[in-house]
């Protein structure tokens, strides 16, 4: 594409995006802006929306030096590393308090009382930085861990993301490999989303979101876990539970009772009703299944909701 087609392409989304808000009394603020030029370039023609989508990538690429995940790993890393030294520099220092017995040097009348002052000075002020070190070290690991638990929220719901569920899941696989396990993935999707959207605005929307998070959290039992998984624009609606040791009958009953709260729930937002239902489809783990694999099957589960029928659930075993 002509470097001059794709600015005004860029420029013609742009003004529509402005209409689009506009139209559905959204206030154009960076956030809605940005989701509402997505949904936009979504509908271009496919090759339009690449080159987009690339210009998109390297902009970010060239103001993001580090992702998230990885800055949070290299911090783990340098923290052991600290942690590691000091734990050495205490048994040297250790190490040389017994060599060095200053009680007998005390009693030596050879040596002199200023050489072992001042033996006793450096011991004294090593073992003190080491334990400064060492409660440094206590803090900066809670503070980072309280900083990657926090990274890992979705921060309109409050639930959990997919790199979350991700590592939730890594653990339970772990004793997977040789047999199926009593996993259900069940993978929630909002009905209409994108009509919704065109008709409602951004920030009813994100009330629906909101609504749909917390009708999740008061159905569903507090030992099956609930994500955000909204790792891509296309997955902008949906909803994750893991159903971990529990049978297929119990995972249909208890997403059976999410879509019954929802369709019965009535939504209002500056008096206007919204009819939200919702679809689900749920997924088994199988013997030898990774993390990437039982992701992908709920993932091609969900393509099939179109076909399968909304506000309904739908279990897919093949």
């Amino acid at each position: 594409m002509v470097l001059s087609d794709l600015e005004e392409n860029i420029k013609r989304i742009a003004r529509e995006t402005l209409d689009l808000l506009e139209k559905t009394n959204t206030p154009a603020l960076p956030c809605y802006y940005s989701k509402a030029f997505a949904d936009l370039v979504k509908r271009c023609d496919k090759e339009v929306a690449e080159e987009i989508s690339k210009r998109a990538e390297q902009l970010e690429i060239l103001t993001i030096n580090k992702s998230l995940e990885e800055s949070i790993y290299f911090a783990h890393s340098s923290l052991r590393e600290y942690s590691e030294t000091t734990t050495k520099l205490r048994e040297i220092v250790s190490n040389q308090s017994a060599t060095l017995d200053l009680a007998t040097l005390e009693s030596d009348q050879l040596v002199p009382v200023s050489i072992v002052d001042e033996l006793r000075a450096q011991y004294i002020g090593l073992t003190s930085e080491i334990k400064k070190a060492e409660s440094t070290i206590l803090k900066l690991e809670n503070d980072l861990e309280k900083i990657e638990m926090n990274s890992f929220v979705d921060p309109l719901t409050r639930l959990r993301t997919s790199t979350f569920l991700k590592r939730h899941l890594e653990q339970i696989l772990e004793v997977g490999h040789n047999r199926n396990l009593d996993l259900w993935i069940a993978m929630f999707a909002i009905d209409g989303y994108d009509e919704l959207k065109d008709q409602f605005g951004y920030v009813v929307m994100e009330k629906v979101l909101l609504f749909m998070a917390k009708s999740l959290q008061a159905t569903i039992r507090s030992d099956n876990r609930i994500y955000r998984y909204n790792d891509n624009q296309n997955h902008e609606s949906i909803f994750c539970v893991v159903f971990n040791r529990m049978d297929k009958q119990g995972a249909y009953v208890a997403s059976g009772r999410v879509r019954s709260r929802v369709e019965a729930s009535k939504l209002v937002y500056a008096d206007q009703v919204i009819n939200v239902t919702i679809s689900a489809v749920i997924v088994p783990h199988r013997a030898a299944d990774t993390v990437d694999l039982l992701c992908r099957r709920a993932e091609s589960a969900l393509g099939l909701l179109p076909k399968l029928g909304t506000n309904a659930i739908h279990v897919i075993e093949d």
